[in-house]
Parts: structure tokens; sequence; C-alpha cells
């Protein structure tokens, strides 16, 4: 039956955005889950002891992957194991949403890609802003020529770290860059396309004799943009301007957006001058959960983010981290 909610599957705990995405699945129509898999005990056991987790009912990766009344799973597990499991989902036949960011195997992930293609299966990445009301703002700006070409973007995505998230993150190539900057160069890509060039600044600056890359910063070339995404953990201020020659939009605090677009000619809704939008909130998982169902009953690939975005976000990411990676 079209409309009936379709069965989904969690795969892994680890990920900050694993409790999140079981709230939406248990609160939305679209969806209902069948049973959730860890494949590492020790974090098996605590998911047990977590009341978020209470009511789930816990099956083996492989008893997940062969249920045929899953037909959705997403993998919230570390992103270092995320590509292994999100191949091993497609091979089963599930549409899968990979949170973010996927490894660091880029040829891995364009093998699921390719395999998710072959199969008619969909692919969705977990990047938090893309349907944020404020970033589509700034989509419709840029795309129906608002701001004139744009010249500059300054991204800042700071997150606040313990001992734990530092050993963690230190695993990473680019550390902050890599675990939260993704986010940004995801919006980034979105609104501006492919950079020409990337040049990355990864440097330790925090107190703490670990090593961690956190102070990080890396620049994009467009034609003729040039964007800065920076990070630090020093404090969570986060913020996306955009500079056009004819006017501007700037994104205060992304998460409960505020936005201020400025504009030197009228255009759609809006006079010339300077406007103070309200966007109202900007929920995490729901919209994307959303699209994503809607895109598999009306056999569509998920709005706006093609495989072709994916991937060439993930080649950015790369080498804003500092690893290289041939194009494509």
């Amino acid at each position: 039956m079209p409309d009936q909610p379709f069965g989904a599957g969690i795969i892994g705990t680890a990920h900050s955005h694993a409790v999140g995405h079981l709230r939406t699945i248990h609160e939305s129509g679209d969806y209902h889950l069948v049973a959730a898999a860890e494949p590492n005990p020790e974090l098996l056991a605590r998911a047990k002891a977590n009341e978020a987790w209470q009511g789930v009912t816990w099956v083996s990766p492989e008893a997940l992957l062969a249920d045929p009344a899953i037909q959705v799973v997403c993998i919230e597990t570390d992103p270092l194991e995320a590509l292994h499991w999100s191949l091993r989902s497609i091979e089963a036949g599930k549409h899968t949403k990979i949170d973010k960011p996927p490894g660091v195997d880029y040829e891995l992930l364009k093998k699921i890609f390719a395999e998710a293609e072959r199969r008619h299966l969909l692919i969705q990445m977990g990047y938090v802003y893309r349907y944020n009301p404020a970033f589509r703002l700034a989509h419709r700006a840029i795309h129906e020529g608002w701001l004139g070409p744009v010249r500059s973007v300054l991204c800042q995505m700071n997150d606040t770290l313990d001992a734990a998230g530092r050993l963690r993150l230190n695993r990473y190539p680019g550390g902050q860059m890599f675990e939260i900057c993704c986010h940004m160069i995801d919006a980034l890509l979105w609104l501006m396309g492919e950079p020409k060039r990337v040049s990355p600044t990864l440097r330790h600056s925090d107190p703490v004799d670990d090593g961690l890359e956190d102070d990080v910063m890396a620049t994009f070339e467009f034609d003729p943009a040039l964007a800065v995404v920076k990070s630090n953990t020093r404090n969570g201020d986060r913020y996306f301007y955009v500079f056009g020659e004819k006017g501007s939009i700037q994104i205060e605090s992304p998460d409960r957006p505020k936005c201020r677009l400025a504009l030197s000619e009228p255009h759609g809704e809006f006079e010339a001058g300077i406007h103070d939008v309200p966007i109202g909130p900007s929920p995490r998982y729901r919209p994307d959960m959303d699209d994503l169902a809607a895109a598999i009953r009306e056999r569509r690939q998920v709005e706006y983010f093609t495989p072709e975005h994916d991937l060439m976000v993930q080649r950015t990411l790369l080498r804003a981290c500092g690893v290289e990676v041939e194009s494509d």
C-alpha cells in the first residue's frame, strides 16, 4: 500500500544524531521502527540502559538487514564504520540514510552510490542544514539573482568538546574540520557548486596536550567568489554570511536561525533595503526523513541533493581535511 508507513531499522548508536533519528521515526507517520542493531557489545549495553532506547527491539545487524519488513535503514554508527554498514544495507535492498560525515574512503562511497543506483535505491546524507528554512532562503536569493554575483561567503561553525569528544575527533583527518564543518561545507556547495581549489589550515591551539586539530580554517575558491569556513572549540558560535555585489544574506545561529537580508533592488516579496526575515523553527531530522519517505513513494531523488552533490561534498570535505582526492 503506497501510504502505509515504511518499516525502519537503525544500525548503530554511537552517532550523536542517533537518538534524534530514533525519536523522529517514533513521531513520524511515515515510518514505524521495526528493530535496531548495535554491533558493539559495550555500546549495546549502554543503549539498553538508556531511557531513550527503551522499548526498542534489539536484533543482530544480520537479522535486521535480512528482515523483509524493513525498507529503510538509518546508519548511526561512528563515521569511520558507517560505509561498511551502508554498503551492507544497500546490498540487502534497503533505502539508506547515512549520518554525517560518511567516513573517509571516497572510493568506497562511490561504490555504494553506484550499487544503490543499480538497485534503484535511495541514499540520503545526514547534514543538518539541508532543510533549514534560512538556507532555503539563501538558495533562493542566490539562484534568483537577488544578491548579484556572489563575492564572498564567511562561515563559522564552532563546537565545544569534552575530553571524550576530543579523543573521538582526534581519530579523524582534519579533526574539527571533519566532524563539524562538514555541515557548513554541504550548505556552501549547495549554494555555490564545486570549488576550483580548497586550501586548509589545520592547527592545534587549545591548552590540551593531545594534538587535536581544534582551530581550523579552509578557503574555497569559486569564480569569482571566495569562501572561508572556520571552527574552533572555545565556544558554540555559528553563522553563515553571503555577500554579493547587490545584496547580502546573514544567517546567525543557524540551529535557531535569525536571518538578515539586504537588497539594493526589490526582489520577490522584499523591497530594496534591510529586512530581518522571520524564519520560525528549524527542526532537525523530521524534514529530511519526510522528504525521504516522499521520494521513495514518488520514485524520485531526495529534494535538491543528488548523488553527484553528495560525492562533491565528500571530495571537498576530505580536501579541506588535508586529504588528497582525485577529481571524478
